[in-house]
């Protein structure tokens, strides 16, 4: 056997004794839905994971077809897709559906050859006990950080609920005065000038969530981000509903740990929730 055929052999069997070339990505079946009380079940997504090697698109990863078994206390819930932005969803086809109260909704999904299971479980209804003021007069940023006894909430303590999940929601981003009695033209802005909208989805969601870990709490004024209306919602949710907001820190980062996740042969969560809710108009500050 002449040198460069000796070469050639070797070369083969090094080849063929390498590790794969790492182009074959197995994606996992990813299950995003939330179940809160009081509220239609809807905006469940179902994904497919993505290669790092590829531009990563959320109309790309929804899978459209996938096969989506709901039940509330064991009795099925017909599901339907429903085509939109960023992909589309899932819901419960009945329009008058409502999730209830300390009831358990369990979710099984079928997609790209995998099954994964989850379970959410609502906690009982629970009420105010010194509900957030109607009307709120913002003091200006460098009084922001002063304590005003008068943005205290407070409500009837969970048994068994450890984190409680609050969120400010600005129902109106861009009409203010409309809501003035009397009404005037004057238009909304941010808060904050440095929070310019860059059109993401982090600086255009209108919701902002903390954690409280008692069943009382100061109305923050950097939870706001616009002036004008806002509905003030306090949550409490399952072990998965906590562990989620924990995990992915309310929007400010990406973090998570599949081990924490409630679904069974696949990624995400499916968690639920009861909440309290009231309105809140926030008053610009005098220039």
């Amino acid at each position: 056997m002449s040198a460069v055929s000796a070469l050639s052999v070797l070369a083969m069997l090094l080849v063929s004794c390498a590790d794969p070339v790492p182009d074959d990505y197995v994606p996992e079946l990813v299950v995003e839905g939330f179940a809160i009380a009081g509220q239609p079940l809807t905006n469940i997504r179902i994904f497919a994971t993505q290669p790092l090697s590829d531009t990563f698109s959320l109309e790309k990863a929804m899978i459209r077809d996938a096969e989506v078994l709901l039940t509330e206390n064991g009795t099925p819930l017909p599901v339907r897709y429903v085509a939109g932005d960023r992909g589309g969803y899932y819901e419960v086809a009945d329009p008058s559906f409502r999730v209830k109260e300390e009831s358990t909704y369990d979710i099984e999904v079928r997609a790209i050859g995998k099954v994964a299971r989850a379970t959410a479980r609502t906690p009982k209804a629970f009420s105010w006990i010194v509900p957030p003021k109607a009307i709120m007069q913002y003091p200006g940023r460098a009084n922001e950080t002063k304590f005003f006894d008068s943005l205290r909430v407070s409500w009837v303590g969970q048994e068994g609920v450890g984190r409680y999940v609050v969120g400010i929601e600005c129902l109106d981003t861009t009409s203010y005065g409309q809501y003035l009695t009397p009404p005037t033209q004057d238009t909304n802005r941010r808060i904050r000038d440095e929070e310019i909208d860059d059109g993401s989805l982090i600086t255009s969601e209108r919701m902002r969530y903390g954690f409280s870990f008692v069943s009382n709490t100061p109305v923050v004024w950097i939870a706001f981000k616009w002036f004008g209306p806002h509905r003030i919602h306090i949550y409490t949710g399952d072990e998965a509903f906590q562990a989620w907001f924990s995990m992915v820190g309310f929007g400010r980062r990406s973090t998570f740990d599949y081990r924490l996740s409630n679904v069974e042969g696949g990624l995400g969560v499916f968690a639920a929730a009861t909440e309290i809710t009231a309105p809140i108009f926030l008053l610009k500050d005098t220039p």
